[in-house]
């Protein structure tokens, strides 16, 4: 018997001035969840623990994968990413406050952190990271 269940990934958009951090799915490496999509770029994201609240798992794991200390992440959008065998809820949060300490923390899954200006985002991103830039980003940034 199957048995279904939700997911709850948090997803954090850490921005400073008109640029944002995303990081390399490194080509050949391990699978890195949901979706194997190697050599894409993405926000930084991961799952949310039990017993833990949203705002605890960015914090967790943004320092766990980048060694960036952020603070006061502000939930701004969620979304739901189904595919047939997978279902999952992502919540995004929004970080403007934070140390530039960065460093690739998992190099089995990502091997670069660069940032990039929002109006000029590379074309290979991560398919969940471009259904929130498809929908959503243009609006909550617009200026």
């Amino acid at each position: 018997m199957t048995t279904n269940h939700i997911k709850i990934w948090v997803w954090i958009i850490i921005k400073d001035w008109n640029k944002v951090l995303l990081w390399h799915r490194c080509k050949n490496k391990q699978d890195t969840w949901w979706i194997h999509e190697p050599d894409t770029r993405s926000f930084p994201w991961w799952k949310q623990e039990y017993n833990e609240t949203i705002i605890q798992a960015a914090i967790r794991e943004v320092k766990e994968e980048t060694n960036l200390d952020i603070l006061n992440p502000k939930v701004f959008a969620a979304l739901d990413d189904i595919a047939s065998d997978r279902h999952f809820v992502t919540i995004w949060l929004l970080c403007e406050k934070f140390s530039w300490e960065l460093k690739c923390m998992e190099p089995t899954k990502e091997d670069e952190w660069k940032r990039f200006d929002l109006n000029n985002l590379p074309k290979n991103l991560y398919s969940p990271t471009k259904h929130l830039v498809d929908y959503y980003l243009d609006d909550y940034f617009s200026e």
